[in-house]
């Protein structure tokens, strides 16, 4: 043998690496079979025919099947609930390796005929050529978040339900209070045409023959008291000045209406029976009520203003 010659390996040391190698594989096949075995979600091997060849724990449990020879003569399309059997076509095509993968959610019925709600995540694995070999399909169960979401939507028709029938009875009950009100609108614009027919028929007649008459100078003062008291009564400038301005005294209403007819204080005065101080102390409650106390503006001109709006 020349000295450079390499001694060959002896039989015993190729006999323990194959031996190591299959150790090796045996641990790894073990460790891929546990974590299959053991993975939450359910896991099916199968072939390009639709058959079932391998399945794990998890997918039997979802399914009610408790052995794996029970289960694997299936098909999952004829688990699959009658309502979502489009699916299957998807699943055809996947088999037919028209698509590589695919993602939805559907619903399965289980052993005892119950159903449940599954998101499916489904692959088509292919060699190196490219060719189909066989499908994966990766199974969880979302039956809780299904149930929680349809329980969310009810709840959500029932209180827009509520909302309609509430916006509904508001309506109706606007409707009707319109309706009154208009109604009592009328009423008062009636009332009042009849109280002003009335003055003018009944009142106005006595107080021109009293006016006509020869009346002492208090007298006559008396008469267009009257006088302006009526127009009180039916003037529509006054009304509306009432409506508009809570808190103008019934004194304050009379000099805001012989203001507007453009009396002077003194003039005010003597047909109210009052002094001028009392004038002008009204004259300056009526312009802050008006809000106009502070502003340079004619309070004359502002209530004719007001009373042609």
């Amino acid at each position: 043998m020349d000295a450079g010659s390499k001694k060959p390996d002896s039989p015993g040391k190729g006999a323990d690496e194959l031996a190591q190698a299959q150790a090796a594989l045996q641990e790894s096949e073990e460790r891929f079979r546990v974590t299959f075995e053991l993975a939450p979600v359910g896991i099916v091997f199968g072939d390009l025919r639709g058959a079932l060849r391998l399945t794990n724990r998890r997918i039997r449990e979802l399914f009610g099947y408790d052995q794996e020879s029970e289960f694997i003569n299936l098909r999952l399309w004829q688990c699959t609930h009658p309502d979502d059997l489009w699916t299957v076509e998807r699943f055809k095509k996947l088999l037919a390796g028209e698509i590589d993968d695919y993602v939805l959610e559907k619903r399965y019925l289980r052993r005892d005929g119950s159903v449940w709600w599954a998101s499916v995540n489904c692959y088509l694995v292919r060699d190196e050529a490219g060719r189909p070999r066989y499908f994966v399909v990766l199974v969880e169960d979302v039956s809780e978040r299904k149930q929680a979401e349809e329980a969310l939507k009810a709840a959500q028709e029932e209180l827009e339900a509520k909302v309609a029938e509430r916006t509904a009875e508001l309506q109706a009950a606007n409707t009707a209070l319109q309706v009154l009100l208009n109604h009592r609108s009328d009423e008062r614009r009636e009332l009042e045409e009849k109280v002003k027919a009335s003055a003018d028929r009944l009142i106005r007649p006595l107080l021109e023959r009293l006016q006509a008459s020869g009346l002492t100078g208090d007298q006559r003062a008396l008469v267009k008291m009257v006088s302006a008291g009526v127009q009180e009564i039916t003037s529509p400038f006054t009304r509306r000045l009432s409506s508009q301005l809570v808190g103008l005294t019934p004194k304050e209403l009379e000099v805001a209406h012989l203001v507007k007819e453009g009396k002077s204080s003194s003039e005010i005065g003597e047909l109210l029976a009052i002094s001028d101080y009392a004038v002008a102390f009204h004259r300056q409650n009526i312009r802050g009520k008006l809000g106009i106390k502070t502003k340079k503006i004619n309070l004359h001109s502002y209530l004719r203003q007001l009373a042609e709006t």
